[in-house]
């Protein structure tokens, strides 16, 4: 045994230790895969030796791999093994590797319940403790169940450590038994008063936890927790308990008038800015429950509001965003409270920090109104020009749509403003959001009646004047998302045609072939919207104006005719063929252009009207309608498509039966020598084009240089577009006289905010229509879904604590196989032996009995012998009856099975049987044998004695 220590240990100085794996990985980064799995090999070599610390050092190499990324599940038995060491060091390593590498649904946990019950029951405190943070991490639903009681023991433990832990721990065991709350509830709400700190503590941690899904239900505590909120002096669990009045007060609004004075009186005393928040959050949701029954808490706002501020103008970024944060919470109930520090806001809009910008956004939403509007959007616009970054810009385009729309525009009093805004932020270089701005113009023209000529004729300029605003000229594209707009720009001039100025003009825009570059899915809308502004300028056509070049519109479609998209190709060779057959009428004078107008017209007369968003979820499915069936028989595997080559139109001169040779001319000598003299006339023209020439001061001194003149540029293509409107007009600028007279104005009436924002500005207010489409029976519904997921495990906490317990309802308490009465055989020994010795007490009694009476002064009849014999016979039948169930019994060897734990410890329960070899059991049968023929002898011989009475 020595030689295999020393053994042992110089094996050890030669292993690997934590600081050599890390040292190595360092050192192999080019190699470091290979050099793992060298590593890997030589720790499963260390955990088959039989050196306990040998494979606690290789316990350690695995927990440090495992956070690094690779798989450590194969060892789980060798972790299991070094937790269950009797050395703390050793325990420890075991039970950290445990908490990396095991979960929940790992099927080795059933191996360590004995011994984490063995280590919580340990007198060693710490090791009781890292079995509770290891348990932690890994408990399961039968973990928790077989365990619990233990936990609960260690609450009552004399040690504070022991106490807290085993505190924290419920809460996971919660988590995964619901059905140990009820009973252990009244334990956890004693250690609420727990005279240690630490303790009080985590059980208030427990608590919140708890009620922060299901608050309800911890009401009763809400006495317990004010004394403590009004007594403790520690600010952590003064948050805590804070946070959960917050979350009862709109339970029972009664609590919120007792909570006021002590929140205010934090909000005054404490320097903690956790707290402070804290303290901000609570008074603000118990205003809001108190509202109606406390109507002067204006006071308790504003101190809220100074200490935000203060918050806000904090240098730590932190503080600022949870004052922002907390402020916009303020805005909900008290907006006239908060815009006071409107220029605070718009000062965190230059932030560096884009949390803080964008927690600045979200306050300007609820901080506009009819007056400041237009100012804030301006100075929103302005930003975004400055702004970095196309992430911020997306941000701040969606947010000035959403703070214009909210509440179906009621903060715009002037719509011809908000589409020159709209039509503004097409013009915005890196913003991603074309498709909220096209539909935001398609939901104002068609809920504002008034505002369609004025949208119709801005969204005429889009079509036209395309490379202005989207760089589609010259062949060259700057692909957007800003051309989504035109998608909307040609539905709302085909719909509205009648708005339009000039109809023809945006007919022939939209079919210029630069729009071939557009996508797709805008191309087809074009060629749909042609079709409506076509008949409308066929129906109103007149003879003092000049007609209409169908045959130009229908040259122009031919591009689109051959485009790669189906949808296209389809409304290309729907008004194409619609031309064709129309000038084919016209020709035999079957048709004239008025009456066919007339008849295109009649497909677009009916008006659209907004739809609701969940109506197409809640058009009814119609009876017999299966929509997951087959509507054609389904293909088979082996079918293979045949594709030809003839499907698609290969060219345009082909679709139209005019195909031709083309002859590509060559260049005489003439034209080529004209091409040469402007190629080198335009290259001495051009400044940038290096001439081989003498040095150029030189030349300019002496006068031999010419200095071209200064040529005009003729541009075909305006800077700016004639008629696009823009939002600064519509600005008021104050002047100097108008904000002393306001100033005075704010001093004489303080409230008078109520009647600036009736007054109506001067532009005409128009009105927005909030008609709706649904289908028949169907009626808005947007609250559907339930607070909590289904798998969230608060749900199963949901449990009332306020009745009291029954006897079926406790914490299920482990106990060892016993072995039934009915099968014992000991049990049916003992049986056997006082039943025969009662029986043979009895009979002496009644011997005796009758001797006396037969002495006795009185004679008495006796009883017939037959009556003795019955009485006789039947005591003797059960005994033998119990003696041939315990021979049977005692042949079929049944014994109960091994306790291992207690015959370890040399400890072993008095009420059990033990296990015995099977030899010594052969031998004690043929003792009891032996032992039942004596007893039947003795019971004969007592039977003729009692026959001779």
């Amino acid at each position: 045994m020595a030689l295999k220590k020393v053994k042992g240990n110089l094996e050890r100085l030669f292993d690997k230790n934590m600081s050599d794996l890390v040292r190595g990985i360092r050192n192999n980064k080019d190699s470091e895969a290979k050099y793992i799995t060298q590593c890997m090999e030589e720790i499963k070599v260390e955990l088959r030796q039989d050196n306990i610390a040998v494979k606690a050092n290789a316990i350690t190499k695995l927990a440090y791999l495992q956070m690094i990324g690779y798989d450590i599940s194969w060892a789980g038995f060798n972790v299991i093994e070094v937790m269950s060491s009797v050395k703390f060091t050793h325990k420890r390593i075991g039970y950290l590797a445990a908490s990396q590498c095991f979960h929940a649904d790992s099927e080795l946990l059933m191996l360590t319940t004995n011994m984490i019950r063995k280590d919580l029951s340990s007198q060693n405190q710490y090791e009781a403790g890292i079995a509770l943070s290891a348990l932690s991490c890994f408990v399961s639903p039968d973990l928790a169940r077989d365990l619990a009681n233990d936990v609960m023991t260690l609450l009552t433990s004399t040690k504070p450590y022991l106490r807290k832990k085993g505190v924290l721990m419920l809460y996971k065991i919660f988590l995964k038994f619901p059905d140990a709350l009820r009973p252990a509830f009244p334990r956890l709400k004693e250690k609420l008063e727990d005279p240690d700190p630490g303790v009080q503590s985590a059980a208030v941690n427990v608590v919140c936890e708890l009620a922060r899904k299901n608050p309800k239900n911890y009401l009763s505590l809400a006495p317990i927790f004010f004394k403590l909120m009004t007594s403790s002096t520690n600010n952590w669990m003064l948050i805590k308990i804070i946070k959960l009045f917050g979350a009862l007060t709109p339970l029972e609004p009664r609590l919120g008038k007792k909570l006021i004075e002590p929140l205010t009186n934090l909000i005054h005393s404490t320097s903690a800015m956790s707290l402070l928040y804290e303290c901000i959050n609570t008074t603000i949701a118990v205003l809001i429950s108190i509202s109606t029954g406390m109507p002067n808490h204006n006071a308790s706002i504003q101190l809220c509001v100074q200490k935000l501020r203060i918050l806000i103008e904090d240098s730590d970024q932190n503080l600022k965003y949870l004052g922002l944060l907390a402020m916009s919470k303020i805005l909900a109930t008290h907006p006239k409270s908060v815009q006071t520090h409107k220029d605070l806001v718009m000062r965190c809009l230059d932030d560096k920090d884009d949390s803080i910008r964008l927690r600045a956004l979200d306050l300007l939403y609820g901080m506009v109104g009819k007056k400041n509007l237009m100012e804030i959007v301006k100075k929103l616009m302005v930003h975004m020009e400055k702004a970095e970054g196309t992430t911020y810009r997306d941000e701040l385009l969606a947010k000035i749509i959403q703070i214009c729309s909210q509440n179906n525009y009621q903060h715009i009093t002037n719509f011809e403003w908000y589409v020159s805004v709209l039509v503004e932020l097409t013009r915005v270089e890196g913003v991603s959001h074309g498709d909220i701005v096209a539909a935001q113009l398609l939901d104002v023209a068609v809920r504002v009646h008034a505002i369609r000529a004025f949208c119709t004729q801005q969204m005429s300029l889009l079509i036209e004047n395309p490379f202005v605003i989207f760089g589609l000229s010259g062949g060259t594209t700057r692909v957007s998302s800003m051309t989504r707009v035109l998608y909307a720009a040609a539905w709302i001039c085909g719909e509205y045609v009648q708005f339009l100025s000039s109809p023809k003009s945006t007919l022939l825009a939209m079919l210029e072939p630069r729009m071939c570059q557009l996508p797709f899915q805008i191309q087809a809308v074009f060629l749909q919207n042609c079709l409506k502004i076509l008949s409308h300028i066929l129906s109103t056509q007149s003879e003092e104006v000049e007609p209409i070049n169908l045959v130009e519109i229908q040259e122009k479609t031919k591009p689109f005719v051959s485009s790669s998209d189906l949808e296209v190709q389809e409304r290309a060779g729907t008004l194409f063929n619609l031309i064709k057959s129309f000038l084919k009428l016209e020709s035999k004078g079957e048709l004239d252009l008025g009456s066919f107008g007339e008849e295109l017209k009649q497909f677009f007369v009916s008006e659209l009207n907004p739809v609701a968003p969940k109506a197409q979820k809640k058009v009814p499915i119609p009876e017999g309608l299966d929509l997951d069936a087959w509507i054609n028989e389904p293909p088979s595997e082996s079918e293979e498509e045949e594709i030809t080559q003839d499907v698609f139109v290969q060219s345009t001169a082909e679709f139209y039966g005019e195909i031709k040779e083309k002859h590509t001319p060559e260049p005489t000598e003439d034209e080529l020598l004209r091409q040469r003299e402007a190629r080198k006339h335009e290259q001495e023209l051009n400044p940038h084009y290096l001439k081989p020439t003498a040095k150029s001061g030189l030349l300019k001194s002496r006068g031999l240089v010419d200095i071209p003149p200064v040529a005009s540029l003729e541009l075909n293509i305006p800077l700016q577009v004639p008629g696009l409107a823009s939002s600064e007009k519509y600005l008021k600028v104050p002047s100097k006289k108008n904000k002393k007279t306001k100033k005075k104005k704010r001093n004489k009436d303080k409230g008078s905010d109520e009647d600036a924002d009736a007054e109506d500005s001067s532009a005409p207010i128009h009105t927005v229509n909030t008609v709706i489409e649904m289908p028949e029976g169907a009626t808005l519904s947007d609250n559907e879904d339930s607070l909590l997921p289904h798998d969230d495990p608060h749900r199963a906490l949901d449990i009332d604590l306020d009745i009291p317990l029954d006897a079926s309802e406790s914490i299920p308490v482990p106990s060892h196989h016993v072995v039934s009465k009915k099968r014992d055989p000991n049990y049916l020994q003992n049986e056997v032996s006082t039943t025969y010795q009662q029986n043979g007490e009895a009979a002496e009694e009644r011997v005796k009995s009758k001797k006396s009476r037969t002495h006795g002064t009185e004679k008495k009849k006796k009883k017939p012998k037959k009556e003795k014999k019955k009485e006789v016979e039947v005591v003797v039948k059960e005994v033998n009856l119990l003696l041939d169930t315990f021979d049977e019994l005692s042949l079929t060897d049944t014994v109960a099975p091994p306790i291992e734990s207690k015959e370890q410890n040399g400890d072993h329960d008095e009420n059990l049987p033990v296990t015995e070899p099977k030899e010594k059991s052969s031998k004690k049968v043929k003792k009891k044998k032996k032992d039942d023929k004596k007893k039947s002898k003795k019971s004969k011989s007592d039977d003729q004695q009692l026959n001779l009475f």
